[in-house]
């Protein structure tokens, strides 16, 4: 199986949030990704002077603080939000995870918040453990956490393929509401509908493998099913139901 990396991306628009709002969000993200794999249990966090994340637990809001975006000049646009994140550590390289996260931002700019969980790119993955209900739970995590307009679990193989618009070919696809309305999921899809009204699609039970014709198939099925939110005009200016 020719996968390097399988990665989790979630997005949404412009949303006014404080260092420790945006805190608590994190810190729900992180107990209740220990729930998921004991893999998630130990993090390290803060990228120029990387420490272990208990240890700023009580006062991550001012490590998120500490990451406002800022201008040519250096001086902090709070406007435009904070960039904060972890990585798992005394996890073995091929189970090894990292989350990166810019959210915050009112600037008026198409999907201006957005996250990423991703396996260790250097790292022989352990594909055995790389399995659905993994990806499966972890994608449902954020989504409850970070109520994103979108968030898709892809493989990098299958990325390296896909074309560059936003909805595009996906292992597993959440849309919110107001997204999931729009469009008519493939009958080749599995297909959930979640209590929020939110759609999940997916495009095979197994580890996503994109030599795998079946695979390939269903999440094209769906990327195409998607195009038409592609064509809407972003920023949209709707609010999540």
């Amino acid at each position: 199986m020719a996968e390097y990396r399988f990665l989790i991306s979630a997005s949404w628009e412009e949303r006014a949030e404080t260092p420790d709002e945006l805190a608590a969000r994190f810190l729900r993200m992180i107990d209740s990704l220990k729930q998921v794999d004991p893999v998630f249990t130990l993090w390290t966090c803060g990228a120029n002077r990387p420490k272990k994340f208990e240890t700023v637990r009580d006062r991550y809001a001012s490590e998120i603080a500490a990451g406002v975006t800022t201008d040519d000049w250096g001086e902090p646009e709070p406007f435009d939000g904070y960039w904060f994140g972890a990585f798992t550590r005394e996890t073995p390289p091929d189970r090894s995870f990292s989350i990166r996260i810019k959210a915050g931002s009112t600037v008026d700019r198409p999907f201006v918040n957005y996250m990423t969980f991703t396996t260790d790119s250097m790292a022989n993955l352990d594909v055995n453990f790389m399995s659905y209900h993994l990806f499966r739970a972890i994608l449902g995590v954020i989504v409850d956490v970070w109520e994103p307009a979108d968030a898709a679990a892809y493989s990098d193989a299958l990325n390296k393929i896909n074309g560059t618009s936003h909805f595009r070919d996906p292992w597993i696809q959440y849309l919110c509401p107001w997204l999931a309305r729009l469009i008519t999921p493939p009958s080749s899809a599995q297909v959930e509908h979640l209590p929020d009204g939110g759609l999940l699609m997916s495009a095979t039970a197994e580890t996503f493998d994109v030599a795998n014709p079946a695979h390939l198939a269903v999440a094209r099925e769906i990327g195409a099913a998607m195009a038409p939110l592609n064509e809407l005009p972003w920023p949209s200016a709707r609010q999540a139901d």
